[in-house]
């Protein structure tokens, strides 16, 4: 069977993102995805709520229940796991995503981490394309994952429902089951593109307004200052 669907994604349930569960079904449902990996903020509780819709309506979507947290070396995604996940101690953190039978990735390698080598050798599979990362680091985690021959995989990372059809994803699954497919498969990036800049500035507005931050604020309004005088602003990361 062929999988095709998004893994490393947010919504509304992220501090830095507004996207509902509505419209992550309906971009779903209008590209013909039939499994969706949400991997909000420090909290399962996004994936619970669109695997809760899919099953209320009866929807052809496998959906994996997962998070991205912020671990002691830096944000590490825990998919297929069945309860938040409460050390955030790499070691331990470790420990306790594979005793729920879980499945480790590694996002952005070099994009705020710590000891990158020492994560990459213990993850399942390595994020070698983020559309909200620049194409030098980019590069770099593709290094990464041929130096420790692991999977790899890549991510829109979306915030925004523009930026969910950037990098859509399949795999096949024939003689195994669909957990051990997401770990093992290759899997294919069908249209990756960076996303735009304004959409970065958008995100982290949101999370100045969810955390009350107006030191956040004023630095995401000046940087939007800087990139309209610069004309990046409706420009892709490059």
């Amino acid at each position: 069977m062929k999988f095709r669907g998004l893994i490393h994604f947010h919504s509304c349930y992220s501090y830095d993102s507004v996207l509902s569960i509505k419209k992550i079904i309906n971009f779903a449902l209008n590209n013909n995805l039939n499994f969706l990996c949400l991997t909000d903020h420090e909290t399962i509780e996004g994936a619970q709520e669109l695997k809760k819709y899919v099953e209320k309506y009866n929807l052809p979507i496998k959906i994996i229940i997962g998070a991205e947290y912020k671990t002691s070396l830096g944000d590490v995604i825990a998919l297929n796991i069945k309860s938040n996940i409460k050390s955030m101690e790499f070691d331990e953190f470790v420990k306790e995503v594979k005793g729920q039978g879980g499945i480790l990735l590694f996002p952005h390698p070099y994009k705020g981490h710590k000891e990158i080598e020492k994560i990459a050798q213990h993850v399942d599979r390595i994020e070698i394309f983020n559309s909200r990362v620049d194409k030098k680091n980019n590069k770099k985690a593709f290094k990464l994952a041929k130096k420790y021959n692991k999977n790899t995989y890549c991510a829109s990372d979306a915030h925004t429902f523009l930026s969910l059809k950037n990098c859509i994803l399949e795999f096949e699954s024939e003689k195994t089951s669909f957990i051990k497919a997401l770990s093992n498969a290759h899997i294919t990036c069908l249209n990756c593109k960076n996303s735009f800049y304004f959409e970065i500035i958008y995100s982290q507005l949101i999370k100045s307004i969810k955390y009350r931050s107006f030191l956040l604020f004023f630095s995401q309004v000046k940087q939007f200052i800087k990139l309209c005088l610069t004309f990046r602003l409706f420009r892709r990361i490059s």
